[in-house]
């Protein structure tokens, strides 16, 4: 469902798809209201009446209306074959809706809608000359259509139960497969009222509430319920049941149809406070299409996009029901904070001392050896050194003690000769 919603988009996305696309499927609907019944049913003031209403409301919600006025048995039977028709050709993503307004009647819980040209005098030919509302919805479910939608204004004062004794008042409850909604102009085994003016107070209420842009399936019908009951001092109640998947919107908002090529301006800035209606209506909006869900996923959802929302406790007592215990919280992340980085030590290094040139005197010092400009020993032979060469560097020899030390004095200039 919506988890099944959830895939569609992360939180209030999956609204935002129904909006943008409720234009978009097919909507097929077939309006039937039967009023000229024989002299032994009786005939009825207001059904073709409301039949006319309801295809102009449906038509400003974008339906593609078939009208049947006062139908026989094969009129009525062949309107109903051609709408599974219509609905199955227009593809799984179609939107179908049957409504009638006329007599309606249930024999042994199965519902029934009376053609005007039924003969009935006993309990058994209900069967016989009436059409089975089971048909209608066999049809819609063949088609496979994503929305099916049975609207019966019928159950109205009917006269057979002066020649039937055994027959029960007002419609059956009905079971219709997932996708469906069924609305009926009043609660089980009541009888509806035809009105005193122009149309039911049932269509009267209904055809206002349809064309309302942005109010959901469930939100309109719950308009005509206090409708109905206020026009009739609480004697009406009008009943509907549901198994819908997603939100419907019978006129979405007119601001979700604005296409690439019909560019709205842009609109003027509002208040922050103003945009506080737009989200809770969607938010109902949301809650609308899964409040009677069985799947604990869709309430997760619901929690997820709106944890403080208006309907949050009534979701965690679901998801509870429904064994899931508390809503699950989302994993909170901790940050993680990079440590400052370390200040880089820059070390100077000390700029290294020139070293010294060891002159030959001061060599001399150091171990007692006379040596010559180049640094040889003054005592090797060497035919390139210059004669005075030796004898300069014995002069300057510190301590005097020429080459064995011991301190006589030795020229040099002799020992060489």
């Amino acid at each position: 469902m919506i988890g099944r919603m959830f895939a569609v988009a992360a939180g209030l996305c999956l609204v935002a798809v129904t909006f943008a696309s409720a234009q978009a499927e097919p909507r097929i609907a077939l309006v039937v209201g039967n009023a000229n019944y024989g002299a032994e049913i009786g005939k009825l003031p207001n059904p073709v009446n409301d039949a006319g209403l309801m295809v102009q409301s449906l038509q400003q919600s974008g339906f593609q209306v078939t009208k049947v006025t006062d139908a026989d048995w094969k009129k009525l039977k062949r309107a109903i074959q051609d709408f599974g028709d219509k609905l199955a050709n227009a593809g799984p993503d179609a939107t179908g809706l049957f409504f009638y307004a006329g007599h309606g009647v249930q024999v042994q819980g199965t519902n029934y809608l009376v053609p005007i040209d039924a003969d009935i005098s006993k309990e058994a030919d209900v069967r016989i000359e009436s059409i089975s509302a089971d048909d209608v919805l066999q049809q819609m479910e063949f088609a496979g259509s994503r929305v099916n939608i049975v609207v019966l204004d019928a159950c109205r004062n009917n006269p057979l139960q002066r020649t039937i004794r055994a027959m029960n008042r007002g419609l059956a409850p009905m079971q219709a497969a997932q996708g469906s909604f069924i609305a009926y102009s009043t609660s089980p085994g009541s009888v509806a009222a035809d009105g005193s003016g122009k149309n039911s107070p049932y269509t009267a209420a209904l055809s206002k509430a349809i064309v309302q842009p942005g109010m959901g399936i469930e939100e309109a019908f719950r308009e005509v319920r206090a409708s109905v009951m206020a026009a009739t001092q609480d004697k009406q109640v009008p009943w509907d049941s549901s198994s819908l998947t997603a939100p419907f919107f019978f006129k979405p908002a007119a601001a979700q149809f604005t296409t690439a090529s019909q560019a709205a301006p842009e609109p003027a800035a509002k208040p922050a406070a103003a945009a506080a209606p737009a989200s809770l209506e969607m938010e109902k909006a949301l809650w609308d299409g899964i409040k009677d869900s069985k799947a604990a996923s869709d309430y997760q959802t619901y929690l997820n996009q709106y944890p403080n929302g208006v309907f949050a406790g009534v979701a965690k007592s679901r998801l509870a029901a429904l064994g899931q215990g508390a809503p699950r919280e989302q994993p909170v992340v901790p940050e993680v904070v990079e440590p400052a980085a370390a200040p880089v030590a820059t070390s100077v290094e000390p700029e290294s001392e020139p070293v010294a040139s060891v002159a030959t005197e001061q060599t001399a010092k150091d171990d007692g050896i006379a040596r010559d400009s180049n640094g040889v020993d003054c005592r090797i032979k060497d035919a390139t050194r210059s004669a005075t060469d030796c004898r300069n560097v014995n002069r300057s020899s510190a301590g005097g003690g020429g080459y064995g030390g011991g301190g006589s004095k030795t020229s040099g200039s002799n020992r060489w000769k």
